[in-house]
C-alpha cells in the first residue's frame, strides 16, 4: 500500500489553558483570540497538505482548530467523541494548587506514578490509551486517504505518541504538547507505524518573524 501520513494536531489555547485548569473529557471550552490566532498560523502553514479526511474530537476547542485548518481544505469534518481528552473526574474545573488542597492524596500519586492513579469520576491513563488508541487505529486503518489530520487535545495525542513509538503507559507524560503542536506518524502498512515529527510549533515561530 502507499505511505500514509497522519497529522495529530493539539487545539489551540483556551482561557483555562492560560490558567492551568483542568479542562478534560467534560468541560466544553472555546477558543480565546491566541487560540484562533495560532489556528490561523497552523491553516496558513498547512494549506499546501493536501488532506483527504479531517478528523476532530467534538469538543469545541478541537472543532474550532479543525474548522479554521479546514479553511484551506473544504472538507467534511468528522467529529469522534472517543478521541476527547482524558477524563479529570472531579479535577475538571480546578488547578493543581486547588487540587492539592481538596485531594492532597491523589495529588501526591499524580506527581510520582500518574499511571497508577484513578481521579475519583475519571480515567487512568490506561484506560485513557485503550480509549483513544481504538480510534485511532479505526480511523488509520481506512483506505480512502493518503493525508489524514487528527484534531484532538494535549493527552490524547500523548497517549498516541506512546502507542505509536510502543513506549510504556506511565512514559505517556513525556510527550506533552504545545497548543497546536503538529505531530506526523508515518504508516505504510496497517498497524505499522513510525513517528516522524514531534510537538513541531515552527508555524508559530515563523508567523512571529
Amino acid at each position: 500500500m502507499a505511505m500514509k501520513y497522519i497529522y495529530l494536531i493539539r487545539h489551540g489555547e483556551t482561557e483555562w489553558n492560560k490558567i492551568h485548569r483542568f479542562q478534560g473529557y467534560n468541560k466544553d471550552i472555546e477558543l480565546n483570540d491566541a487560540g484562533r490566532r495560532q489556528a490561523r498560523m497552523l491553516q496558513q502553514a498547512m494549506a499546501d497538505i493536501s488532506f483527504d479526511r479531517i478528523v476532530a474530537s467534538d469538543l469545541l476547542r478541537a472543532r474550532e482548530t479543525a474548522e479554521i485548518l479546514n479553511e484551506s481544505h473544504g472538507l467534511k469534518i468528522e467529529l469522534d467523541s472517543g478521541l476527547r481528552e482524558m477524563n479529570f473526574g472531579c479535577w475538571e474545573g480546578l488547578n493543581f494548587e486547588q487540587v492539592k488542597e481538596m485531594y492532597p492524596k491523589e495529588a501526591e500519586i499524580w506527581q510520582t506514578e500518574p499511571e497508577a492513579l484513578k481521579i475519583p469520576g475519571g480515567e487512568t491513563f490506561e484506560e485513557l490509551f485503550d480509549r483513544v488508541w481504538h480510534r485511532f487505529v479505526y480511523w488509520t486503518h481506512k483506505q480512502d486517504y493518503q493525508n489524514l489530520a487528527i484534531v484532538c487535545h494535549g493527552g490524547t495525542c500523548a497517549a498516541l505518541i506512546t502507542g505509536v513509538l510502543n513506549a510504556p503507559i506511565g512514559a505517556m507524560w513525556q510527550y506533552l504538547q504545545g497548543n497546536t503542536a503538529v505531530n506526523i506518524v508515518e504508516m505504510d502498512q496497517p498497524g505499522q507505524y513510525i513517528l516522524k515529527g514531534y510537538n513541531d510549533k515552527s508555524h508559530l515561530e515563523n508567523a512571529k518573524e
